[in-house]
């Protein structure tokens, strides 16, 4: 049998778990009918209402988790942003390194000739 056949069976068995509250819900349905000598079918109130809290928790943290990636998306724009202005700054640093040394070698040499011409 080829494997995707097997993961098609486990997904129809995950998916038909239903969520914990879900579950719990069926539970008090089992329940609710036994007390009543009736026999259960499966999908009661109870067991309904714990489906749409699951899905409802589930959309949550998808919300939660979408969130969290956003906020980690901006911090990662920051710090590229940074980064640019920084190098833009170094270069800035740079370039007026560079005129300060020129400017500090032509006075040196204005002194020396001062210097050689003197009497």
């Amino acid at each position: 049998m080829k494997p995707s056949f097997f993961l098609l069976i486990a997904f129809a068995g995950v998916a038909a778990c239903g969520g914990p509250k879900e579950q719990a819900g069926e539970k008090q349905d089992e329940a609710a009918a036994t007390a009543a000598g009736v026999e259960y079918t499966g999908s009661g109130p109870a067991e309904r209402a714990g489906k749409v809290q699951d899905e409802a928790d589930a959309a949550s943290r998808k919300a939660k988790n979408a969130s969290a990636d956003a906020l980690k998306a901006q911090a990662g724009s920051v710090k590229k942003q940074a980064d640019v202005a920084a190098e833009k700054l170094e270069e800035e640093a740079d370039r007026v390194r560079a005129a300060a040394e020129k400017r500090a070698d032509d006075l040196k040499r204005q002194a020396e000739a001062v210097k050689q011409s003197a009497p």
